[in-house]
């Protein structure tokens, strides 16, 4: 059925609001993955009448895929009834790339965005024009911006917004997915594979310099001559980026000595994961580490920390909205400008001595392990599900 052929609000029975999601389905893209987990959960609330308009993929490489959902949701998904591009909504939620601050046919405008650097780049925008335009010209006032935390936000406040005009609203997890699995740990690790005394660091993204890789590959060849039994474990997302070779460009900055050290005791894997075998794979680590420079969330963070994996990640970003002391230890960072292309942008530099000392402590601190097991995905559960962040998102766009 076709947004054209649905009935009105009035015949949905509870529904007496209408959203239009724009966005990418079907896609390994963090945008899309957080589209199509906002879409279930807008979908189970009986309030709701939800449609779904497609837009072009960014990248030339991309393609979108099957499977990365299981079956039901998936269903789901693709089931949900299309917008045509001349109805409208009480609200029109845009969540793509790059990013459109037009205002829609619809009541009002919600643009989902991440600024890592707390700026809006240039090519975040489509065209020059555009980003002069809002140089010169405030953000219409029905447009507003949905992002992900507070260092985010602040790109948006920077280029215009005004505060009201940004909705600071976090990722979810959907616990049922991402939660601890100690049955599968062996079987996981034996096929990476990973022996069961090794102790097993784990860093997912996409190996581009925001994630802070080059930090990580320093610290572990230092922690790793004193826990030979350490490893290091990857995960990419080649199909979108150039994440194998962005990592062998940042091996490059160890010695000749630590690079061998380092690849012989890392394990990379570059491919596409559906939600299912990425929550199975969370469950091979002992800790995990994003020693990051900029993001707008970082949800493999959180994810992780449903699964029941300790967490080392930087201080003073993003991660600092939704990360507790009772389950990640924080890497002391400095917050320092610094120039992307012709701009002017804001990033962390993590302390590599600091950074050192944290992974050291990882390996040796197991009653601190042990804890941080039962407090992530309780801290998880309880305030950020899919549901309760679809709570929030309706409560901020619809009251």
């Amino acid at each position: 059925m076709s947004g054209k052929d649905a009935p009105p609000p009035e015949d949905y029975g509870q529904a007496t609001r209408s959203v239009i999601v724009e966005g990418w389905r079907f896609l390994a893209h963090s945008y899309a993955i957080v589209n199509q987990w906002q879409l279930l959960a807008l979908a189970r609330r009986p309030d709701l009448v939800v449609r779904v308009m497609d837009v072009p993929l960014y990248g030339r490489r991309w393609q979108t895929q099957e499977g990365l959902f299981e079956p039901r949701a998936e269903q789901a998904l693709r089931s949900m009834d299309t917008a045509g591009p001349d109805e409208s909504a009480d609200v029109t939620v845009r969540i793509s790339f790059p990013f459109d601050f037009s205002p829609s046919r619809s009541r009002q405008t919600a643009v989902f965005g991440t600024s890592e650097s707390q700026v809006i780049r240039k090519d975040q925008l489509p065209n020059l024009q555009a980003y002069e335009r809002l140089q010169r010209t405030p953000p219409p006032p029905e447009v507003r911006v949905i992002t992900p935390s507070r260092w985010s936000a602040e790109g948006f406040y920077n280029c215009g917004f005004k505060t009201e005009q940004v909705l600071i609203v976090p990722h979810g997890v959907d616990t049922d997915t991402f939660r601890p699995m100690p049955d599968f740990r062996s079987h996981i690790r034996s096929k990476i594979p990973i022996a069961e005394g090794d102790f097993v660091f784990l860093s997912v993204g996409a190996m581009t310099g925001n994630k802070g890789i080059d930090f990580l590959l320093r610290a572990f060849a230092e922690v790793s001559r004193k826990f030979p039994h350490a490893r290091l474990v990857l995960k990419g997302m080649d199909p979108l980026y150039k994440s194998k070779a962005l990592l062998h460009r940042s091996m490059q900055i160890l010695s000749a000595e630590d690079r061998q050290r380092v690849m012989e005791r890392t394990s990379y894997f570059g491919a596409s994961f559906s939600n299912r075998k990425m929550a199975m794979f969370y469950q091979a680590a002992d800790a995990y580490v994003s020693p990051y420079r900029a993001e707008g969330f970082n949800l493999p963070v959180l994810e992780a920390a449903a699964s029941g994996i300790p967490i080392i990640c930087t201080a003073g970003g993003a991660t600092d909205d939704f990360v507790t002391d009772a389950f990640a230890r924080k890497i002391e960072s400095k917050k320092s400008p610094g120039r992307y292309k012709d701009q002017d942008i804001w990033w962390l530099e993590p302390r590599l001595e600091h950074l050192i000392v944290l992974m050291a402590s990882a390996i040796e601190d197991k009653s601190w392990r042990e804890r941080a097991a039962q407090a992530g995905p309780a801290h998880v559960g309880a305030n950020y599900t899919w549901d309760r962040v679809v709570d929030t998102l309706v409560g901020k766009l619809l009251t």
